[in-house]
């Protein structure tokens, strides 16, 4: 892999990950028609970057979650309810999870073979634009307090179909949260919480296959300059969104989806 097509396809994985275009199905498209391969230590790295930036965009939060689990009272009522928000949103999480893992456990090897079919990538990504423009005006109230385990359930089941290559995390997430009467500004940040431990679950699964597999120094100083520009690019990604979901303009990133869709369905 050359500095070139680490920085190219780092930029990409930590902006597609978080922007509600797909990333999967943007490194297939990328990979297949520019010849470039993805080993899977760039894999692990630039996962691991982007992972690094829904922490740092979010950290509050997981300060939050962090302290709920090891402090169990405190004095101040305003101090322990924060520490019940914080047990919440990390059951909320553990339920949310549940879906994705048990999918990915079990059809990985289905979830494999269709990144080898732009086809396949091109009609999901339409798909994806479709769910974006059905769910672009809706606004409810709901904010974390008042969101259910079904909640959670339903929206982690939303971020199973994200497996197929095409089919956004971000934007199928942050539109059952809006379906389900979610703030504007709780459905994204909900959702891309919710990313963490996939993202983290994907990257400790991929780096078991890499343990097999030796890295020269010179491999390992690419790769993590992609993953270094997949965490930068991921941050800004993510604000991005939060602020496109507020102002009602996910019809942008829809309007892409479904050309770059049909385009990459039918030329493949």
């Amino acid at each position: 892999m050359s500095w070139l097509s680490a920085v190219v396809l780092g930029i990409l994985q930590g902006a597609t990950e978080f922007l509600p275009i797909s990333s999967s199905g943007h490194l297939a498209i990328v990979s297949q028609w520019c010849n470039w391969e993805m080993p899977i230590a760039f894999v692990v790295i630039a996962h691991f970057g982007t992972l690094l930036a829904v922490i740092a965009y979010y950290r509050h939060d997981f300060a939050d979650m962090l302290r709920s689990l090891f402090v169990w009272s405190a004095s101040e009522p305003s101090q322990q309810a924060q520490l019940t928000a914080g047990r919440q949103l990390v059951g909320l999480l553990i339920v949310g999870t549940i879906p994705a893992a048990l999918a990915g456990f079990f059809f990985e090897q289905q979830i494999e073979e269709l990144f080898c079919s732009l086809q396949a990538v091109g009609i999901a990504l339409v798909i994806t634009g479709l769910i974006l423009l059905a769910v672009n005006w809706l606004a409810g109230r709901k904010e974390q307090r008042q969101t259910t385990v079904l909640d959670a359930l339903l929206i982690g089941t939303a971020q199973m179909l994200a497996l197929v290559p095409g089919i956004s995390r971000s934007g199928t997430t942050i539109a059952a949260g809006l379906a389900r009467g979610f703030h504007r500004q709780w459905a994204p940040r909900f959702a891309f919480l919710l990313s963490a431990p996939v993202i983290l679950g994907g990257t400790v699964f991929e780096a078991v296959k890499l343990a097999q597999s030796p890295i020269s120094l010179q491999q390992l100083g690419t790769y993590l300059l992609g993953g270094l520009v997949a965490a930068i690019s991921g941050y800004f990604s993510v604000h991005l969104v939060v602020k496109a979901v507020r102002t009602g303009n996910l019809i942008f990133f829809s309007v892409y989806c479904i050309l770059i869709g049909i385009i990459t369905a039918v030329i493949g």
